[in-house]
C-alpha cells in the first residue's frame, strides 16, 4: 500500500507548500524522514505521486504529480466513505 494517513497527510502538505522541507517543517518530521516516504511511494506505486520541479523564480520545488493527485482524492473519498460506514455502525451499536 503506498498511501495511509501519514502519507496523505505529507503530499497534502507537498501540495500546500510545494516542497519537502515545508511539509516536513508543517508536520515536524525530519526532511529524510519526508524524502524517505516520497521515494518509497514513488517506487511502489505504477507511477511517481510525487515529482521534483527544477528552476523558476524560486528555484523550483515539489509537486504532485496528476498521478498523485488522482490518488489522493481516492484515497481521501475512500476514507470518507469508510467513516460514514463507521459512524452509521456505531450509532446502531448504540440503540
Amino acid at each position: 500500500m503506498f498511501l495511509n494517513p501519514l502519507k496523505t497527510q505529507l503530499l497534502q502538505e507537498i501540495k500546500k507548500s510545494g516542497s519537502l522541507s515545508g511539509a516536513a517543517k508543517e508536520m515536524n518530521i525530519s526532511y529524510q524522514h519526508v524524502w524517505t516516504m516520497i521515494d518509497e511511494m514513488n517506487r511502489i506505486a505504477p507511477s511517481p505521486l510525487v515529482q521534483k520541479q527544477r528552476g523558476g523564480s524560486n528555484g523550483g520545488g515539489t509537486v504532485i504529480s496528476g498521478y498523485g493527485e488522482r490518488m489522493l482524492q481516492e484515497y481521501l473519498i475512500i476514507q470518507a466513505e469508510i467513516k460514514k460506514v463507521v459512524d452509521q455502525i456505531n450509532v446502531e451499536i448504540n440503540l
